[in-house]
Formats: C-alpha cells, structure tokens, sequence
C-alpha cells in the first residue's frame, strides 16, 4: 500500500470515529483530493483494484510470480526480465492464453509489485553462495563474542589481515561523454597486467599498519622505487607476485608482532581467511609465542565477515584506478612500472584508508560493534528460519466450499454441500463439473512433466557424474588450538628421519667393510699374461 492510499484509508478512519466533521476537513488535513474521499466513501473501489480483472495475469498468479523471484533471489539465481517474460507467458498458456505479451509488460509488473525490483546483478562463486549460510556465520560470530570476552580484549587490540592483488594498468569501464550517436567510445589503458600482492591490516579501532607488497621478479631492484620518496613499507618478490609461507612467516615477525606489541603484554586477536599462508605451522607457532590469538573466517565468507573486503579494499582499489586513468590522460597511455604503482597506490592508500572507511568495514561484518543482525539480515547471506509443521484441523462446509479447489474432488464436496443446502441450477452444475475436468486434466498433464523432467535430470545427473575424491577441509581454528601438539609431533618426525639416516649410513658402511675383510690377497691381485 502507497502512501497515498494510506492517507486515503486515514481520512475515512478519522471520518467515521469523528475526528473531523466534514470530507472537507479530512481530505485537507491528510492532503488528498476531496473528490477522491468522496467516491471512496460512496463505495468506489481504488483505480488498481478496479482494474485488476483487465490484467492478463489474475492477481494470485502474479503472487505466485512474485514469491518465484524472491525464492529464486534466496538461492543466488535471480531471474532476468527474459526469465520472468519467459515464465508469465507460461502461466498465460497454462491459462490458455496465447496471445503475445506486450513489451512493457515486465515494467508495468514492477510497478503493481513493490515486493521485488530491478537491481544490478553481480556474479559470486557458486561456492561463496552456498558457504555464506547463516549457521555458519552465526557460529563464527558466537566464537568471535566468546573469544573477546574470555582473553579480554580491546578494540585497539582486534585485527584483520588479509592479502588484495592488482594488476598494474588495469581500468575499470566507466561512463563518459563522448560524441552524439556513438554507442560506445574507447578509452586507453596502460594495458600493464603484471600483478602485484599487498598485505595490509587495519584495527577496529580505526588504525592501520604499513602494508607489505609483493613484487613479481626474483629480487628487488633500486629502479623499481621513486627517486623522490620511498613509503616506509615492506617489500618482497615471488616468483608470480602471489604470497606464500615464507613471506605470510616475514609479515608476521617484521610488522605485525613489532607494531601491535603492548607494554602491559595485552592478548591480541588476529582475524583472517584460511589462505595456505596463515595456516602453516610456522606461522600459528610464531603467533603463539607472541600472545596473539588467530580466528580464522569460515571457508568462503570473506566477502560478508571480512572487514577489509567489505569497505576499505574497494575504496582504495577506486583511488587507485583514478590515478591510473589520470595518468593514462597524461602521459598517452605509457605502460604503469613498478615505480608508477607505488606512487599510484600510496595516494590512493592516503586516501582511501580512512578510519570512516575502516570503521565501516568493521560495522558491516557485526563484529564491532558486535551486532550479528548487521550481516545476518544481509541479501547475500543464505537460509531461512524453519516453518513449523502445519497443524491439520477438521473443515466445516463453508470453509470446504471457499477453499480454493486443488483437485476434482475438491470441487465434489463442495457441489454435494450446494445440493444438500439449497436448489442448485443445472447450469451451475455443469460448470461445477467441467471445471472438476479441467483441474484433473491440468493435474496429470503437470504430472506428465513432472515425471519427464525427472528423467531428464536423472540422465543428465549420469553424464555429470565423477566420482572425484574430495580432500577433507582442516578447520584453522582447531590448527590453531592443536599448534603445540602438531609443532612437537613435527620436530619428532624430523629426528626419526634423522635418526632412520644414520641407522642406514652406519649400516652400508658395516657392510662394505665386512665385503672387504671377506675378500682374499690374491682375489684383490690382478694378474697379467703375456
């Protein structure tokens, strides 16, 4: 209901309670039309009402529609306008309707139902879809609470690290102005796709420690640095430009222990993904001794629980393609270097990692303040609460005759009632019984496809099928709690090997002797003829 028929509805209460005396009164005190109160109270139906019958889709049916798109939105598939054309002319042919639908007609079903919308639609990893469940994510949040209250820890004292990539000269498609009756213009790039890894780590309480960026190559090089200044950060190489243990293992001692250490020697929480980096032993170990407790995210929610995805990385990485397509307008498009980037991502780090924007991030995950409303409710989040069972209750006749007919039998019952009730016409009979047909024929024809779909996905089901063993997923948390056990059963495995490798040195070396000592003068002599 709009706001204007909610006026309307008030002007009639107030009229009939007697707030006000005349449709004069009302009508200029809600700020309606009085000629509108006045057909109202005359019994007019409102113009959407009225016209409902001239609608090619009967309001149930475009309910029915309606719950088929927010089912479809809850399941990560929502329709296009093509789909949902696609399956109102289902419905029309289902009605027998075959007549074409007009081209508006999706727009038009937009405006009668304000329940659904057209909005940008983003593509997401079927993984990430079906991971982000709110089980799962209620948990997290449970052992986040638990877990700051038990070490008692401070919002200065939260973290949340995690690794971005950008690609050096890359843009992003944007609108701009250009010519009339062009359809689209180009605009040139760098064209640099070289990749480049940054670590970075903000607090709850806002702040933010210096980044570590991972250059492709196999060692630094002075040109790669501007001449003027040089950001106090930390700089590596890989061999791809991608993370690994032992830079995860570097980060950890050379700017995350050193930068967060407190005087008093206050717990610290880390919270992170389960990258291959953050879960290896050494760095749980290296954690360990340095009073910091790691929470890993659940697999796959980083894009709903991880603060630095949530606000700060898409604010910077939008700084940081506003001066690469600034640069582009400059200087002709010359290919980004790595002396480029660092200026580049340094403004763009400037101003993008705000502590609005980092507060932000953390507000939207619910952590701080804690408030799993915030990413529970959220449209990316899967699962409902369950329906209780539906308690079966014994009919009377005139709810079996104004229930709505699912079958031929349904239609029986409430014919045999008419009869008993009162003279029923002839024609009414025959309309009662053709409409019975009608549903039972409908009935086996969904039947009918229901069983050929079936088929279809049981087949289709066969073609798809590999059998492909799973690798089992180690929760990090429990790594985490076990590191102790895992570190010592490590340092045992290594002596035994040590230990199995000088049982077989000594062992080849005895038996080499003993060939020797088992050996004659005369077989070691090597005799010549002549």
């Amino acid at each position: 209901m709009n706001n204007h028929e909610v006026a309307i509805q008030n002007a009639i209460r107030d009229l009939i309670s007697g707030v006000y005396t005349s449709q004069r009164s009302a009508a200029k005190a809600w700020g309606i039309p009085r000629s509108t109160l006045q057909d109202r109270m005359k019994g007019r139906r409102p113009h959407k009402i009225a016209h409902q019958q001239q609608q090619r889709l009967t309001p149930d049916q475009e309910e029915f529609l309606v719950e088929w798109i927010i089912d479809e939105d809850s399941r990560a598939q929502p329709p296009s306008h093509q789909r949902v054309r696609e399956m109102a002319i289902r419905i029309l042919k289902s009605n027998g309707d075959r007549c074409p639908l007009g081209h508006k007609w999706v727009e038009n079903f937009l405006h009668r139902q304000p329940r659904v919308s057209s909005v940008v639609g983003r593509s997401i990893e079927t993984s990430r879809a079906g991971a982000a469940g709110s089980e799962a994510i209620q948990a997290f949040l449970e052992l986040f609470e638990r877990t700051v209250k038990r070490l008692d820890i401070q919002a200065d004292d939260i973290w949340n690290m995690d690794e971005t990539g950008i690609a050096l000269g890359v843009c992003t498609n944007t609108r701009v102005l250009a010519r009339a009756g062009k359809k689209k213009a180009y605009i040139k790039e760098p064209g640099n796709r070289e990749w480049v890894s940054i670590i970075e780590c903000i607090s709850a309480s806002g702040s933010k420690l210096k980044p570590m960026v991972v250059f492709k190559g196999k060692s630094l090089q002075t040109t790669w640095f501007p001449s003027n200044s040089i950001p106090d950060w930390l700089y590596t190489t890989s061999q791809n430009g991608w993370t690994s243990n032992s830079i995860g293992l570097a980060w950890i001692n050379s700017i995350f222990i050193p930068d967060t250490a407190s005087p008093e020697g206050r717990n610290r929480l880390l919270i992170l993904d389960g990258h291959g980096s953050h879960i290896d032993i050494e760095f749980i170990w290296a954690c360990k001794g340095a009073n910091i407790h790691l929470l890993f995210l659940p697999a796959h929610t980083s894009h709903v629980l991880q603060p630095l995805d949530l606000a700060p990385f898409s604010v910077i990485k939008s700084k940081y393609r506003k001066q690469i397509q600034e640069l582009s307008s400059l200087d002709d498009a010359a290919p980004v270097k790595k002396e480029r980037f660092v200026t580049c991502y340094h403004q763009a780090r400037t101003e993008g990692f705000s502590e609005r924007v980092i507060r932000a991030g953390w507000r939207a995950t619910g952590m701080v303040p804690f408030n799993p409303d915030q990413v529970l409710l959220s449209s990316q989040v899967s699962g409902r609460p369950s329906t209780p069972p539906k308690v079966i209750t014994p009919q009377s006749p005139s709810q079996i005759i104004f229930k709505t007919p699912q079958k031929q039998q349904d239609l029986y019952q409430a014919q045999q009632i008419l009869l008993r009730s009162g003279y029923l016409p002839r024609s009414a009979r025959a309309l009662i019984t053709k409409a019975g047909k009608a549903i039972s024929r409908t009935n086996s024809q969904t039947a009918l496809l229901e069983t050929k779909v079936q088929s279809l996905q049981t087949q289709l089901n066969q073609l798809t099928d590999h059998t492909t063993k799973k690798r089992k997923r180690v929760d990090p948390n429990e790594r985490f709690h076990n590191a102790e056990s895992i570190r010592a059963e490590m340092i045992k495995a290594a002596e035994e090997v040590a230990k199995s490798s000088t049982k077989t040195t000594q062992k080849i070396a005895r038996a080499v002797s003993k060939s020797v000592l088992d050996k004659t003068l005369e077989s070691m002599c090597t005799q010549f003829q002549i």
